[in-house]
């Protein structure tokens, strides 16, 4: 059976599915474990993801050289996002010439950083792997990943921001959404 939570300082309602006390222990452990498991799982793909873009900078960075690409706008991807709100995601694309051969990239940026690259005559800086140009990245997103220690600090704050996030929804879990039989009876 399935109530709504009537608070008279709050305008949303919230379900609440009330349970026995031993099932929201087991409800309350598996939940727990379930956010663990989950925050572990972010974990090793933050890290691997940030690690790999540390070594993969690092590797271009070691032997490199940098052109000037010209951008063109590709695509402008509009995205609805909360309450209405519409967002521009801007899809851009480059070409360069290394050693004879053309290489073509791409990056997407937000309204806010596109109108650099809107401009006339606009370039990126591309740099590029002098023993192997089929590496390459623009030389501004190299260089923060270059350094390990700024990688590390980004994947500390977002480490502990998805803990956070991972205990909040522990609680809404075993707090709002499955309450025991006697939280509903004096609500």
């Amino acid at each position: 059976m399935l109530l709504l939570s009537n608070h008279s300082k709050q305008s949303h309602a919230m379900i609440s599915i009330p349970v026995s006390p031993i099932s929201h222990r087991r409800l309350s452990n598996a939940s727990k474990w379930l956010c663990l498991v989950a925050y572990v799982v972010v974990v090793l793909v933050f890290s691997l993801s940030g690690l790999g873009n540390y070594r993969k900078a690092n590797a271009i960075l070691m032997d490199h050289a940098v052109v000037s690409a010209p951008v063109e706008l590709d695509s402008i991807e509009e995205k609805r996002g909360r309450k209405g709100r519409v967002t521009n995601q801007y899809h851009f694309n480059y070409a360069f010439d290394a050693n004879g051969v053309t290489h073509r990239g791409s990056f997407i940026t937000s309204e806010a950083n596109a109108d650099r690259y809107l401009e006339d005559g606009a370039t990126v800086e591309i740099a590029y792997s002098k023993s192997e140009p089929t590496r390459f990245e623009r030389l501004s997103l190299l260089e923060n990943n270059k350094s390990l220690g700024g990688v590390l600090t980004r994947l500390c704050i977002s480490l502990l921001l998805m803990a956070v996030l991972a205990f909040i929804v522990h609680l809404i879990i075993t707090r709002k959404l499955f309450v025991t039989q006697q939280e509903t009876a004096t609500q």
